[in-house]
């Protein structure tokens, strides 16, 4: 039995990528989300005594369907 609740998941059709927001549900509120992205090119990881910096490079149509992105605004 899983133990995460899905927050957002998001399907690039044209590249395959997917994303997904998920939460473990039996944790406190302060407890972090987490993030799942499959079918990613690009991964780079860095380590240093401050912490982990994470780079992924995902298609900007994953990117805008979590909201990533600014949206554009109509010129009027």
């Amino acid at each position: 039995m899983s133990t995460k609740a899905s927050l957002r998941y998001v399907v690039d059709e044209a590249s395959g990528s997917s994303a997904h927001v998920y939460e473990e549900c039996l944790a406190p509120a302060d407890f972090p989300v987490f993030l799942e992205i499959s079918g990613v090119s690009e991964v780079s990881i860095d380590v240093t005594p401050d912490g982990t910096d994470v780079r992924v490079a995902i298609p900007r149509a994953v990117a805008a369907k979590l909201g990533l992105l600014p949206t554009l605004r109509k010129q009027e």
